[in-house]
């Protein structure tokens, strides 16, 4: 992308390098009158929220988060567990078969036939077994899972406020993108412009040496100057060119040719003190904030981790090898389970949880203070560049003035040929300047409004 802070203006023989001064346009000027053929600004933003990556990649890692906080949810509630189980047995065990009286015992003593038939034939182990059973667990003491939500909710607000600022940042680029289009429009119209004047002056020379008041140099310098104003015209249509594949790449929309372009009205912003109090309401903010809450909230469930936990379990069992139920295919049974677990990994994840924790306080100050900065100096900016663009424009109308009086002169046959070239020149060269400047008044502008949490465009009272 193009840096407009880092782009300087020369003269004429680097009028290439001055064709990329152009930059976005104010974004408080988006209730004026849009550009006829360009789509509006809102379009763009509105289709790259569902086709920007950076913005699907934050929606995805929303619903990612919502669903570990679901999973976390999920493990305080019962839970309902079947088993079935089928077996084949080789042989067939009954209570009948295993304590069976053989018959040369009864023969020696018949009383124990009568014996025999007071023991109860019951399946110890069938050919063909089945068993299963249903096991419901109801989660009783569970700090850590406790403290594990809440982890879970914290690491949720944070994907939400990432998704925010991701949306905010994606939204500052295709408006800059958007607005730079303009620029490099206005410059291409402004090079047209400086051709169509060096073609006029070609065929000025060329009377003027048919006529014997010029003379061969001074065509020739007329044709090499025409040569430079197409090449500066080439370089303009290049850097549309570029600009619109940026814009496209941002959001996925081909942007249209624009014909009209707004300017900004100079105004000073709202005193400083009314930007700064959005400073802390920015999303890159609450993401930091988020982050440093989740990171304290693991902190505390690594401390409750050695805690012990109580699960109540209710079974039913069904089976068909009933020897040591009691003949009952079905039954039930009811248990507290208690389970403590201690390890030497406890305190080291403690400690590793509070490191991270501290990091993150200190990060989420960092960030507080960037945000401030960037309002402050966003403020100081807009300040200095109205200044810039409000002498810029006064240059534009002495250059401009100073190169009519030079064509005057010249064709009147008191001025030279170079005074016209270089008034010229100088007017091209003050025409993109005032470019530059207003480029990056708006600029200061637009990351002021954004900087400040004001994305709407709402602003305290001037």
């Amino acid at each position: 992308m193009l840096s407009l802070r880092t782009l300087s203006l020369v003269r004429s023989r680097t009028v290439r390098r001055s064709l990329a001064l152009a930059g976005v346009v104010p974004l408080v000027l988006l209730s004026a009158a849009p550009a006829r053929a360009l789509q509006p600004l809102k379009e763009f933003i509105d289709h790259a929220s569902t086709w920007n990556p950076d913005n699907r990649a934050a929606h995805a890692t929303v619903d990612q988060r919502e669903a570990e906080v679901g999973v976390s949810n999920g493990n305080l509630q019962p839970n309902l567990q079947f088993n079935a189980l089928y077996t084949h047995n080789q042989y067939e065990v009954t209570t009948g078969s295993l304590f069976s009286i053989p018959a040369s015992a009864i023969a020696m003593n018949p009383s124990l036939a009568g014996f025999a038939s007071l023991i109860p034939n019951e399946t110890i182990q069938p050919h063909n077994q089945m068993d299963g059973n249903i096991i419901l667990t109801v989660p009783i003491i569970n700090i850590a899972n406790w403290d594990r939500r809440s982890v879970s909710k914290a690491t949720l607000a944070g994907a939400k406020a990432d998704e925010a600022n991701a949306a905010i940042n994606v939204q500052k680029n295709v408006t800059r993108d958007y607005y730079q289009i303009l620029g490099y429009e206005a410059v291409l119209q402004s090079a047209t412009k400086n051709l169509d004047v060096a073609q006029h002056n070609v065929k000025l020379a060329r009377d003027k040496k048919e006529s014997g008041t010029g003379s061969e140099l001074d065509v020739q310098r007329a044709l090499a100057d025409a040569a430079r104003a197409e090449q500066q015209v080439t370089g303009a249509q290049l850097n549309v060119i570029n600009s619109r594949r940026d814009l496209y790449s941002l959001t996925g929309m081909a942007p249209e040719p624009a014909s009209t372009f707004p300017d900004d009205d100079l105004h000073p912003e709202a005193p400083l003190e009314g930007w700064m109090a959005g400073a802390d309401k920015v999303p890159s903010v609450k993401s930091a904030e988020a982050s440093r809450i989740s990171a304290e909230e693991a902190s505390h469930a690594a401390r409750t981790g050695w805690l012990p936990t109580l699960n109540g379990v209710a079974e039913e069992k069904f089976t068909n090898a009933t020897a040591f139920s009691g003949g009952y295919g079905a039954f039930y049974l009811l248990q507290l389970a208690a389970n403590w677990k201690l390890d030497n990994t406890v305190l080291p994840q403690i400690h590793q949880q509070n490191a991270i924790a501290a990091a993150a306080r200190a990060n989420e100050d960092k960030v507080r203070q960037a945000a401030a900065d960037s309002v402050y100096k966003d403020w100081q900016q807009v300040r200095a560049d109205i200044d810039v663009s409000r002498s810029a424009r006064a240059q534009v109308a002495a250059t401009k003035l100073a190169a009519s009086l030079a064509e005057d002169r010249y064709a009147n046959g008191v001025a030279t040929q170079l005074d016209v070239l270089q008034a010229r020149q100088d007017a091209f060269a003050a025409d993109v300047a005032r470019i530059q400047a207003d480029s990056d008044l708006a600029y200061a502008r637009t990351a002021l409004r954004i900087d400040s949490g004001r994305v709407n465009g709402s602003e305290a009272s001037r």
